[in-house]
């Protein structure tokens, strides 16, 4: 099938933890097994067949380095798995407008060409690699630098993936526009690939499942990435809370007024997440129902389960002529997606997309 050349705006940790995973893929022992894989092949690409060829970013730290050499940056908390990983590909100075704001601007050296820089110019640095997928990993907050690489990929007629909680793929206006132009949109915010809200929202599908009312819920998170940074400041985090709301509203409840992360930085805990989840349920008789879950997870590498599966369904989308929102596998794939439904539809959904492209 050939290579799916991608992009990354953004060479943070959850980068970091793509490119670790998608090099490992190439690279596996006689003995090792690639763990956490959705799919194996979608529309006829394996997860060997994605290739990184260049990224964006705003630090003076990162630019004019390898892919390599950046995502080992000292501001990324991505765990190393993998040793040996050799990327020559150039990451290049990104657009910057709102994406620093909050508490991660002292964290980072900011190259001051980011300021300057033209879309157009981001474009043609697109055509030149001849992508196919461009992935947003911008932090969370930074609507307008996320809106205008959204834009950049409409006109590079580059696919789009917007792992952010800002509102891309769910504005119309965004969506009518990458179908006119035939170009793929997938979004908003990617699920972790088996996180808090993956989790939460199944435990909601169980109960109701048995006829138990859920009256009460909440879902803490906590961590110590640069994501988590940038979420304890509350002008940054709303989309976020939204977002997570969203999808467990999709999950049948009144979420509305639930607490649902982020709720604290914890500098100590680096890209560990700590999450705890506490569902009361009213079931036979009145008698009550509590579930109470802690779950702990490395987040980079969680994202990354995500974004492989993602990766693949931009590309086939675009060998099969489809553009637009591929709503069908963004309810699985997204907290935010335009068209919601509960853990195990969209698991179906997800599944029949996979193999109605392997079987055309």
């Amino acid at each position: 099938m050939g290579k799916i050349k991608v992009v990354i705006a953004g060479i943070g940790s959850c980068a970091s933890s793509l490119v670790q995973y998608i090099w490992k893929s190439k690279h596996l022992g006689k003995n090792e097994k690639l763990h956490g894989v959705s799919a194996q092949i979608i529309g006829g690409y394996k997860i060997e067949d994605i290739e990184i060829v260049g990224g964006f970013d705003i630090d003076k730290n990162k630019i004019g380095k390898t892919i390599t050499e950046a995502i080992y940056a000292d501001v990324n908390k991505a765990i190393k798995h993998v040793d040996n990983i050799k990327n020559d590909s150039v990451v290049e100075a990104g657009l910057l407008d709102d994406g620093m704001d909050g508490y991660l601007l002292p964290e980072v050296k900011i190259d001051d060409q980011c300021r300057k820089i033209l879309p157009d110019t981001i474009v043609e640095i697109l055509k030149r690699w001849d992508a196919d997928v461009l992935v947003c990993f911008l932090p969370t907050g930074s609507y307008k630098d996320v809106y205008n690489y959204s834009q950049i990929a409409l006109k590079a007629k580059v696919a789009f993936i917007n792992g952010t909680p800002e509102l891309i793929a769910n504005d119309p206006t965004i969506g009518n526009a990458f179908k006119i132009a035939g170009v793929p949109l997938l979004g908003d915010d990617m699920r972790s690939h088996l996180g808090a809200t993956a989790l939460h929202t199944d435990l909601i599908e169980l109960m109701h499942s048995r006829g138990i009312e859920v009256k009460n819920t909440y879902q803490l998170n906590f961590g110590g990435n640069a994501d988590f940074m940038n979420l304890s400041s509350p002008l940054r985090s709303n989309s976020k809370k939204k977002s997570k709301r969203k999808a467990l509203s999709f999950a049948g409840i009144d979420a509305s007024n639930v607490a649902a992360g982020p709720n604290g930085y914890i500098k100590y805990l680096m890209d560990n997440k700590i999450c705890y989840l506490r569902l009361e349920g009213i079931s036979v008789l009145e008698s009550p129902v509590n579930i109470e879950v802690k779950l702990e997870v490395e987040d980079s590498p969680n994202a990354a389960g995500v974004i492989v599966s993602a990766i693949r369904i931009a590309k086939t989308a675009q060998d099969k002529k489809m553009s637009g929102v591929i709503s069908e596998v963004c309810a699985f794939l997204f907290k935010s997606p335009v068209e919601g439904c509960n853990e195990s539809e969209a698991r179906v959904l997800f599944n029949r997309f996979i193999r109605n492209t392997n079987s055309n």
